[in-house]
């Protein structure tokens, strides 16, 4: 288990020193998406504390199951620190398909809390507002600009 870890990390060396990276160049406007979602997710998260809302507590039934705020935000979190960059690494030409379908599924609960009235406070609810029309914007990835540089994630 430590070899591959081991082996990771020379890899990742070795592209550093070369000024490159795992990530494709042709990714590169949704490498700036993902960091501007986990701008406004951080945003969402910094609000609700100020406000001193209980994300747990605020829940809703979607799609006939219950489901919290608290719960939503880090399936979010995980899809934009884990699942996004790790298909974008992958760059198997069905990789985009997988990120646009766990956006519209983060999407849809984000905007279900947003325009819930379990919310009372007026500034998550624009937060949350803000982060569901960035989630709405997903670039498209245009896969015959693979011969430029990698970029960083």
């Amino acid at each position: 288990m430590m070899l591959r870890y081991l082996r990771a990390f020379i890899q990742a060396l070795r592209l550093t020193l070369r000024g490159q990276s795992l990530t494709p160049a042709h990714y590169r406007p949704l490498a700036a998406w993902i960091e501007a979602g986990l701008t406004k997710l951080e945003r969402a998260e910094q609000v609700a504390a100020a406000e001193r809302v209980e994300l747990s507590a605020l829940r809703l039934k979607l799609d006939g199951r219950p489901t919290s705020l608290d719960i939503s935000l880090k399936m979010l979190r995980h899809n934009l620190m884990e699942e996004y960059p790790r298909l974008i690494r992958l760059d198997d030409p069905h990789s985009m398909t997988v990120v646009q379908s766990s956006n519209l599924n983060d999407q849809y609960r984000i905007s279900q809390f947003a325009e819930s009235a379990v919310i009372s406070s007026t500034a998550l609810r624009r937060v949350l507002a803000e982060l569901n029309d960035h989630l709405l914007e997903l670039p498209p990835v245009n896969r015959s600009d693979s011969n430029s540089e990698p970029v960083r994630l």
